[in-house]
């Protein structure tokens, strides 16, 4: 039995040939121009997932590397920052000035010594603002707002810190025979551990009343107080590829995360010692220059009728020994603002060794992708000669094929 080839099953297998030719020239053009062994997860589903891994740890290891990037950007600035402030400004200015101010053979010059300091306070609290980008250096986790802040506190300037005073937990506890019931019982504070004067205004509790207001005073300021030492050990967590595993939710394995929040607090200090002398760097030199207003030329003495301030209600010779007092403890703090700087020295050059070991790792693993995904380029511009070929000679056999009509078979 005859079988019979007609014009358009000639035309269908022609076309169904082409397609194909045509899909295999477009696949060969596609490697040679993507360079890659495979387009789409069908082609090869064992390297296309290996392919998957290795481009997850690569973005995971470039969003790491830019972390450390930018976290040492803020480091290596404030690791600068602190240099200057102790170098130029607490040991060549105000250390310096302090014992000037102590020393009785240059006594007479006091005065401009005490507006030396108060520059020098100034002055460190304006480098402890600095902003690197749009974010505040030393502001803890709160980078958006100023940190440092000067007030009139009962027309005496005062630092606070994110709206504390520094110099809180200065108010003494009142004598325990006058603490008032209400004090027992925690449901009248706040979370912070401040008075809810709502809740005992509302039980009927007399605000104005002397015992209420002083103890209502005292543990305003030992809120204020832990709520410094609570800014002073903020966290913020910065992956910077050391695990970054959590023990709970928001509990985040210590050592496997970077800590990239700088408080200022840690810096200059806060709080009053068992003198009632301030230890915020700052405020340290703010009262000695109080002290040195009130030098009196014509006695060559410490006059307390000059007093003003924090030298308010002293008697000469408690002026003189709170002034070397406090250049003892503007020694110390100097002292503690050298320690922090060689620790900040000490995390810089980690984050030096962090980021050139993430370097590292971004290059390797972009090798390993490589050898995944990139194809043989010779073989794939060979493979894609052939095709282009195969492809030319389909179309010349259908320009022969398909050329003739009806009327030539008729003829």
């Amino acid at each position: 039995m005859g079988f019979r080839i007609t014009t358009n099953m000639m035309m269908n297998s022609y076309r169904y040939n082409l397609q194909g030719s045509t899909k295999k020239l477009a696949d060969a053009r596609d490697k040679v121009l993507t360079q890659r062994n495979f387009n789409s997860y069908a082609e090869d589903p064992a390297a296309a997932t290996q392919a998957f891994r290795l481009r997850r740890d690569y973005y995971q290891t470039y969003t790491q590397l830019n972390n450390t990037k930018n976290i040492y950007s803020k480091y290596n600035t404030a690791w600068n920052n602190l240099g200057k402030i102790k170098t130029d400004l607490v040991d060549k200015s105000a250390i310096e000035s302090a014992i000037r101010g102590d020393n009785g053979t240059t006594g007479e010059a006091r005065r401009a010594l005490a507006t030396v300091l108060r520059e020098d306070a100034e002055s460190l609290v304006h480098a402890l603002n600095q902003k690197l980008g749009d974010q505040f250096i030393f502001a803890g986790n709160d980078g958006l707002n100023v940190p440092f802040e000067w007030k009139d506190v009962d027309g005496q300037r005062t630092l606070f810190y994110r709206g504390i005073n520094v110099n809180s937990g200065s108010v003494p506890e009142p004598d325990a025979a006058t603490k008032p019931a209400w004090a027992n019982d925690p449901d009248n504070f706040k979370e912070n551990g401040a008075p809810d004067l709502e809740k005992l205004g509302d039980a009927g509790v007399d605000l104005d009343d002397p015992d209420n207001k002083n103890w209502i005073t005292y543990y305003n300021d030992q809120a204020n107080y832990k709520m410094l030492q609570d800014m002073s050990e903020e966290q913020l967590y910065i992956d910077l590829g050391m695990g970054m595993a959590e023990s709970s939710p928001n509990n985040p394995v210590n050592g496997s995360y970077f800590n990239g929040a700088l408080c200022g607090l840690d810096f200059c200090g806060f709080g009053v010692d068992g003198d009632g002398d301030p230890q915020n760097l700052a405020m340290i030199m703010r009262e000695m220059a109080d002290i040195f207003d009130t030098w009196d030329e014509e006695t060559q003495s410490f006059n307390p009728a000059l007093a003003k301030d924090s030298a308010e209600g002293l008697t000469s010779k408690e002026l003189e020994d709170k002034a070397y007092r406090l250049l003892n403890k503007m020694t110390a703090a100097r002292d503690h603002l050298s320690e922090q700087w060689v620790e900040l020295d000490a995390k810089s050059v980690f984050l030096q060794s962090n980021e050139e070991r993430l370097s590292t790792l971004l290059m390797d693993t972009n090798t390993q992708i490589l050898d995944v995904e990139q194809v043989d380029l010779a073989d794939a511009i060979t493979t894609f000669s052939w095709q282009q070929y195969c492809y030319n000679s389909a179309l010349k056999i259908g320009n022969q094929l398909l050329s003739q009509s009806l009327i030539d078979y008729m003829n």
